[in-house]
């Protein structure tokens, strides 16, 4: 079974998508490795609500899984099923939407920096600030710095980031209320100060 589903999705068979669904809930993993990569490779939309479901039920558990499931939504490539994910209970959704739209280089990653866990905040920066960035969500991570519930050294110094990128007075004044907030770590502060130094560069 899992080598069917390989051959299918190697050679992007796409008559194959409706018996490959099935696959996906196999008890051998894996078959559902390569049934998801093969769906993804088809390009199959179907399979998006599917694919949905078992990232859920898996929960983070096998990360090779994981990563399968959130390629083959990426190479399929509809967005609205996987921003509708900002809403979901389930905390393995919410980072697999992440994860998905920042392969995609998508900018509504940035509804993402709403979420109520830091370490998706995080991640949603990461995929909007590392790589080639998503260009048109950078003011959304420049006035995360306006909040103070986050701590994350790698969420902080990607905001500072996002401000000189996107370098508009807004951005500078953000930057300059943070550099004064004296609860946090001085090595933050004196990365805003040292950005605020090279500003009109």
């Amino acid at each position: 079974v899992a080598q069917a589903a390989k051959m299918i999705g190697d050679i992007k068979y796409k008559e194959a998508g409706d018996a490959l669904i099935p696959v996906l809930q196999h008890s051998y993993p894996r078959a559902i490795f390569f049934a998801a990569q093969a769906l993804g490779r088809i390009e199959h939309s179907a399979a998006v609500t599917p694919i949905i479901q078992m990232i859920e039920k898996n929960n983070d558990e096998d990360i090779y899984l994981r990563h399968a499931r959130i390629l083959a939504l990426s190479r399929i490539g509809q967005i609205e099923p996987v921003t509708a994910l900002s809403t979901s209970n389930s905390r393995a959704l919410r980072i697999a939407a992440v994860l998905v739209l920042r392969r995609l280089r998508n900018e509504q990653v940035e509804i993402f920096l709403q979420d109520k866990d830091e370490y998706i905040v995080t991640e949603a920066a990461r995929a909007i600030n590392d790589d080639l960035s998503i260009e048109k969500a950078l003011p959304a991570l420049a006035a995360t710095l306006t909040e103070k519930r986050f701590t994350s050294e790698p969420l902080l110094r990607r905001g500072i980031n996002a401000c000189l990128r996107v370098g508009g007075e807004k951005e500078m004044d953000v930057l300059i209320a943070f550099a004064k907030r004296t609860e946090l770590p001085a090595a933050i502060r004196a990365e805003a100060l040292a950005t605020l130094g090279v500003w009109a560069n």
